[in-house]
């Protein structure tokens, strides 16, 4: 997709490209009438042509920008402009969970790991109890500001975008395979608040390790080994993690008995509970 900085979407000027993705490019763009900055998420227009997308995307846009919670991005608009559909959320001054892994690898000190997690995990409870499964869970999608609040992103973005042949082709579905349920590896249809909660322990996973526990050349060998593996025990990368956290984690792999299986990560189970 071309560069769209300098050019003018409904009332937004744009004036930064702040990230590509497979699925959008992400925007800094000012709102003159309000004089303020908004972050606008473009999606790739291959994906606006697919038969009943602008159906779906109205209806999880209109979905999304209901929420009102202190660790969920805020969504102000949406529309669509010479075929581009696009989203507009608050401006979050701050950095993804993401590049803070890439630049720490462990986070440490531990209150600081639980301090994401609860935030997080409160964010998705929310969620869930009013029917939305976020479906991407993943330290890109978490950002972090300088006072440590956690923010999920993306939410509704997933669902928008369905799985087709021609995103098949292309590499993208929905989710990250590297933190991917075991239902969503299986490609099962009906994804549940669970799918979120296993992803969040691979966040937490990392945060503590430094890794994530399943890694391969290719996305179907990530999803395989997600499937039929034993998960690694997170304290052989990091001696310092508690044992009772260790414990739990552990757990939580669809080959043992915990909250990996759908039917065992429990309506209103918390996520540092089920991670």
């Amino acid at each position: 997709m071309a560069n769209l900085v300098g050019q003018t979407i409904g009332v937004y000027q744009i004036v930064e490209r702040l990230g590509r993705g497979g699925m959008a490019d992400v925007y800094k763009a000012f709102h003159p009438g309000l004089a303020t900055h908004r972050a606008l998420k473009v999606i790739r227009p291959e994906f606006g042509a697919e038969e009943g997308f602008r159906e779906r995307f109205q209806r999880e846009a209109q979905a999304v920008a209901a929420l009102r919670h202190p660790n969920i991005v805020q969504m102000h608009d949406f529309g669509v402009q010479d075929n581009l559909y696009y989203m507009v959320m608050e401006f979050i001054e701050g950095r993804d969970l993401k590049s803070f892994l890439a630049e720490e690898g462990q986070l440490r000190p531990f209150s600081r790991v639980a301090a994401i997690i609860e935030q997080v995990g409160a964010a998705l409870g929310y969620a869930h109890e009013r029917g939305l499964i976020h479906r991407d869970i993943k330290p890109a999608n978490i950002m972090l500001t300088p006072t440590g609040q956690a923010i999920l992103m993306d939410f509704g973005i997933a669902k928008m975008l369905t799985l087709t042949e021609q995103m098949t082709q292309t590499g993208v579905g929905i989710g990250t395979p590297a933190y991917m349920s075991p239902e969503q590896a299986r490609g099962l249809p009906d994804i549940t608040p669970a799918s979120d909660l296993y992803s969040l322990g691979i966040v937490l996973y990392e945060m503590l390790t430094g890794r994530v526990p399943f890694s391969a050349d290719t996305p179907m060998a990530v999803m395989y080994k997600t499937i039929n593996d034993p998960l690694p025990p997170p304290r052989d990368f990091s001696p310092d993690i508690p044992r009772r956290a260790a414990r739990s984690r552990a757990q939580s792999h669809p080959q043992r008995a915990g909250p990996a299986l759908p039917d065992r990560r429990r309506p209103g189970q918390t996520a540092s509970t089920a991670a």
